[in-house]
């Protein structure tokens, strides 16, 4: 469990009052190094100070924060008890200032009433850190107390038959170092149990314990031999021991796996008690031993066989506890079984008026990284999935593995807003790298939350419900979603959805339409991107973007790239068997990167095919890079060895980085869309910033070798700005359109074509140049020939003339407009009239082909 803070103000108030404790505390340790009298009035009150303030923030800590309450309520009022027993003895009693002895007084009750309140405090606490917590444990705690009463009555037997003084003050005085060395047993018995890793809050709090034992225990020596004076190291011990436990109350603590309750650990502290039990029996038969002693010994011996016989019922039980566990055996957390029974309890137990939320969290690319890396990396990726998904959680939450990659959170006491808060948290907390096996690996999530009662009326419906909000959040990309009515409908779809993909998977429905590349230097193309349609008995042609989710959701991208892969590269024989010397780009997945054996699919589908290496352009984007760097390396590197180029598609809108452009095998640039798109649109600062962008990565791209293709080109003016920037390849809607491979095949083998791209570049722009200069030359003409008639009064004959002149060059600059358009309209007529294989589809027009 993880501890979070309360409200700000409070943990502020609570820091505050820590730091006036420990100021305290040390303000006692100087007084008492000095050498000030134990007994004086201030270092009794500075004593009495920390010590109830001590347990009045352990009391605090129960009722500001969920979570182990009772145990910190304990420790409070056992901190309490022992601090005002104190403060009682100092004015009614008196403390052996001279090293006599002080007999029994009403303090003494306050003082022991510690001890058991330590006890049960470190059991509940303990409870929170096993994995299963046994009810014989209760069975030890109660040997370890008949153990030490039955000594304890003996050992006062002894010492009043043989010395005198008061019986009650030897019983009494020899409880406390056997109460202190049960306490010390059981802090060593925890952090037993706890393979001695038990975090901070276990460190101060049994640190704080044990130093309050040896520290009792040397007191009560020193008390026995008439030498203890109140003050020195001792009392300093004894305050700072106090102390701890205020400190530990508060600590956040991380979540940490449950550990086993097994090993001599667990039986340490009640088999030592029963081997003295037994001792006492032994020394019974041989010599007088109170009746008391005796009796005690005895009970501890038939508790002991109680232990040992129910010790062997759960080990008989031990397989059927494992079919009938709560509790992932992978991660630590509870499992789908103990997550649906405390939700139906809290069902049943909730208050009117009350709610609380259901979180449903999906790992993103989980299954990508569990394919390709092996389920070991899979099993310790979920594992500190787990630990991140605790810490960002608050006290009380309970959080479950309900199977695979699928987590879940009760939220008690919540709203939508809390839920949406720890939602949020939760996905912070996973959204930074996790380092699993020496590996960076990056994976995101998708949660849906659901309210009870407010989208469900039981807790079934609810975890459907949390179950529909979680995939409308994974395929909307959101990170979180709320249950909205109506949502089930889509799920049914999506479901259908995802069947049907399986169904149509290399039974011919995926059909490949091509998307021409057009050399901006040379006007033609040599060059074709692969975007994958789905032929859907009864939807018709599916766009990528409504099913290319559902099968990486599904895990069905390595089996679509490789069907698109083999009907591009068949097709990329057919139009080389027609001379046609084109090259097709096919688009990977996360999940082919992540496949060592992926270069060798590649390779032999190309001999299948008999096509060369630089036939074939896979492309990659930047977000599927990051994913694993080093795996990714590797696998580019098979194939740029292989002789396949590589190119990064939407260069720019994810984690552009200047590094893995060295690091990486990549041989071009892939600009994204929205980038062409802004030189075009918006004010002219906008397209000001896209054209230094755009010119910007050109010219980087150039300066490491590599080669530019820019996507999204749809109009002249955006293709003349990308050629004198200096661009490489182009592609877009206004250069032709994704189509079917028949009219694709005729847009590749037209001459006309690939020669008008250049023509109508250059000569409409030459035209329509000499056009406006030529407008611009007779305006000037006009307006210089009107001065002139103006200033110059005497010549009608002249006038005349400039008049003439000025026709003459109106008529020139017409003459030249005309000329361009006419030019303009035989290049679109030339166009317009090309066969594009039997379609009747166009572009829109001053488009270079449909």
């Amino acid at each position: 469990m993880t501890i979070s803070p309360p409200a700000p103000r409070r943990f502020r108030l609570i820091r505050l009052a820590q730091m006036l404790l420990l100021l305290a505390a040390v303000l006692f340790v100087a007084v008492t190094i000095t050498g000030t009298r134990g007994s004086e009035p201030a270092v009794v009150m500075l004593r009495s100070f920390v010590t109830l303030v001590s347990g009045l923030l352990c009391i605090l800590r129960a009722v500001l924060l969920r979570g182990e309450r009772l145990p910190w309520a304990l420790f409070g009022a056992g901190i309490i008890s022992y601090g005002t027993a104190s403060v009682y003895f100092s004015l009614a009693v008196g403390g052996p200032s001279d090293g006599t002895t002080v007999g029994v007084s009403a303090a003494d009750v306050g003082w022991l009433l510690f001890y058991p309140a330590c006890y049960v405090a470190v059991i509940l606490l303990l409870r929170q850190r096993v994995l299963r917590f046994h009810a014989s444990v209760w069975l030890d705690a109660l040997v370890g107390v008949l153990g030490v009463a039955a000594l304890s009555s003996g050992i006062g037997a002894r010492l009043t038959t043989h010395g005198p003084g008061d019986v009650s003050s030897l019983v009494v005085g020899l409880v406390y170092p056997l109460a202190d060395l049960l306490l010390v047993l059981l802090v060593v018995t925890v952090f037993g149990l706890l393979r001695w890793h038990p975090g901070r809050v276990w460190w101060l709090l049994g640190g704080g314990l044990v130093g309050f034992a040896l520290a009792d225990s040397c007191v009560f020596v020193l008390i026995a031999d008439g030498d203890y004076a109140p003050g020195g190291l001792l009392d300093i011990v004894w305050v700072l021991s106090l102390l701890a436990p205020a400190f530990a109350a508060w600590q956040r603590q991380p979540w940490r796996r449950p550990a086993r309750m097994s090993g001599w650990s667990v039986i340490a502290v009640p088999l030592v008690l029963t081997v003295v039990a037994l001792a006492l029996l032994v020394i019974g038969s041989m010599m007088d031993l109170p009746p008391l002693t005796v009796a005690l010994a005895a009970v501890t011996v038939l508790t002991a066989l109680a232990r040992a016989a129910m010790t062997f019922v759960e080990v008989q039980q031990l397989a059927e506890s494992k079919v009938l566990a709560r509790t992932d055996d992978l991660t630590g957390l509870t499992n789908r079984r103990g997550f649906i029974e405390r939700l139906s309890t809290l069902e049943g137990n909730i208050a009117d008026g009350d709610s609380f939320a259901l979180l449903l969290l999906d790992l993103d690319r989980f299954k990508e990284i569990n394919d390709s890396l092996g389920h070991h990396v899979g099993d310790a990726l979920l594992v500190e999935v787990g630990s991140r998904i605790a810490g960002a959680l608050r006290p009380g939450d309970l959080h479950a593995r309900l199977g695979g990659d699928e987590f879940a959170v009760l939220l008690e006491h919540a709203d939508a807003d809390t839920a949406r808060r720890v939602a949020d948290r939760v996905l912070v907390a996973l959204s930074g790298a996790f380092e699993v096996g020496g590996m960076t690996l990056h994976v995101g999530a998708s949660i849906g939350a659901a309210l009870y009662p407010d989208h469900a009326a039981d807790a079934q419906t609810l975890l459907q419900r949390a179950d529909v909000a979680m995939y409308g959040a994974k395929s909307g990309r959101t990170g979180v979603e709320y249950y909205r009515p109506g949502a089930e409908v889509n799920t049914l779809l999506r479901l259908d959805m995802i069947e049907s993909l399986r169904a149509a998977l290399g039974t011919g429905q995926l059909e490949v339409h091509y998307q021409i590349k057009v050399e901006l230097d040379s006007g033609r193309s040599h060059g074709v991107e692969a975007l994958v349609r789905w032929r859907h008995p009864t939807r018709g042609l599916l766009t990528p973007e409504s099913f290319v989710p559902l099968a990486e959701q599904a895990g069905l991208m390595r089996m679509l790239t490789i069907e698109v892969l083999e009907t591009s590269l068949a097709q990329c024989r057919r139009w080389r068997d027609a001379g046609l010397e084109v090259a097709v780009a096919v688009n990977l997945s996360a999940s082919d990167l992540l496949d060592r054996a992926f270069p060798d699919q590649v390779r032999g589908l190309l001999a299948q095919y008999g096509l060369l290496p630089s036939a074939l352009e896979l492309e990659i984007t930047e977000t599927t890079l990051m994913l694993d760097r080093v795996r990714t390396a590797a696998v580019l590197g098979e194939l740029r060895e292989l002789g396949v180029q590589i190119a990064v598609d939407d260069y720019g809108t994810g984690y552009s980085s200047l590094a893995y452009l060295q690091e990486l095998p990549v041989d071009m640039l892939k600009m994204d869309k929205s980038f062409v798109t802004r030189l075009e649109d918006g004010s002219g600062l906008r397209r000001a910033k896209a054209e230094a962008i755009v010119r910007s990565t050109v010219g980087l791209a150039h300066a490491l070798g590599l080669r530019i293709v820019v996507e999204g080109v749809e109009s002249a003016n955006a293709l003349g700005k990308l050629r004198n920037y200096g661009c490489d390849v182009a592609q877009g809607y206004f250069l032709g359109r994704p189509q079917p491979a028949d009219e694709v095949t005729a847009m590749l083998s037209s001459p006309v074509v690939r020669a008008a791209v250049d023509a109508a570049a250059t000569e409409t722009t030459t035209r329509t140049t000499a056009a406006a200069a030529g407008v611009a030359e007779a305006l000037t003409a006009a307006e210089l020939t009107a001065a002139e008639a103006a200033a110059v009064a005497h010549g009608e004959g002249e006038a005349v003339a400039q008049a003439e002149a000025v026709a003459q060059a109106e008529a020139v600059a017409q003459a030249e407009a005309a000329a361009a358009a006419e030019v303009a309209a035989r290049i679109a007529a030339e166009i317009d009239g090309h066969d594009d294989g039997g379609t009747d589809a166009r572009t829109p027009a001053g488009q270079l082909w449909g």
